[in-house]
């Protein structure tokens, strides 16, 4: 079946060369492929081909094109997404976390002990989370009070 296709007509040397660096070199993944999408479709590559090329559905394809189309370098970035809203407040993770480093050794104690202290129910996982995400803050905190000694 023949399918219509939709291309990037024009592309500024400044858009053309943000986009060849952000396909090199950018840390997000996707910002990395939706860049690569573009430019092959600068390149006058169908749809399908870029997609097939990219990994993903024809559909993701046309709507990073539509994107360009619209926003340009911005429509490259992720959609802002709604989740379900955290079981704790900013507060009661703080003081989780501080439960959680007091009794390293016993979760089952640490979940019991957030249960009695917020009256929430949160479960092994949430925890765990919870925990990598300040020790993964901590790590970085020291990195940058190192770097400028």
């Amino acid at each position: 079946m023949n399918v219509p296709n939709k291309f990037v007509e024009i592309l500024s040397e400044e858009d053309y060369a943000k986009l060849v660096e952000n396909q090199r070199k950018s840390e997000n993944f996707r910002v990395r492929n939706r860049s690569h999408a573009i430019l092959l479709s600068f390149e006058k590559y169908s749809i399908e081909e870029i997609a097939k090329i990219c990994g993903v559905h024809r559909n993701a394809v046309s709507r990073w094109i539509n994107r360009w189309n619209e926003r340009g370098l911005t429509g490259l970035g992720d959609v802002e997404k709604n989740g379900r809203p955290p079981i704790l407040n900013l507060e009661e993770q703080a003081r989780t976390v501080e439960i959680a480093m007091r009794n390293p050794r016993f979760p089952h104690r640490q979940l019991s002990l957030i249960l009695a202290e917020t009256g929430k129910t949160i479960s092994r996982y949430t925890l765990k989370r919870l925990i990598k995400k300040r020790l993964d803050l901590e790590k970085n905190q020291v990195g940058i009070v190192e770097t400028h000694r």
